[in-house]
């Protein structure tokens, strides 16, 4: 009982500390790429400032999403290491559903927000990235990661 408790915890810990990272690094984005004038980084989270939002990500350069993306796996990324820290056992399965979280949120963001269509690519990578991070911790701790 106590290893699905941990579980539990694990994954929500690794999904909060993942989306703190990836917030982070949005807010530096945004320090690259300036909001409008009278919009705040908390805009962006606010529906009712989706239509200014939109106009200004149309008029962004390819290259500002490339910090985007790495914001993206970073929460799948920090978030599965974090996860697998807490966990101690079923490492491996706690940092994919942290990977799998950010996965779906990732896919909710691509739909609502419009993006340059090859973002979309970064989708397998959220996987990918958890699976790294639970090995790497599996590593640390001298378990089997074959």
């Amino acid at each position: 009982m106590i290893r699905i408790v941990m579980a539990i915890i694990a994954v929500i810990v690794g999904t909060a500390i993942g989306s703190i990272v990836n917030n982070l690094i949005g807010f530096l984005n945004v320090q690259f790429f300036p909001l409008p004038e009278g919009l705040t980084y908390f805009d962006l989270f606010d529906e009712a400032n989706m239509e200014p939002i939109i106009e200004w990500i149309g008029t962004l350069p390819d290259t500002a999403f490339i910090l985007v993306v790495i914001a993206h796996l970073s929460q799948a990324f920090v978030g599965g290491v974090v996860a697998a820290l807490i966990a101690k056992r079923n490492m491996l399965c706690v940092a994919l559903i942290v990977g799998s979280i950010s996965l779906i949120g990732g896919i909710m963001n691509m739909s609502i927000i419009p993006s340059p269509v090859w973002m979309w690519m970064e989708m397998p990578f959220y996987i990918l990235v958890a699976y790294w991070a639970a090995k790497i911790v599996m590593k640390w701790r001298g378990c089997d990661t074959n």
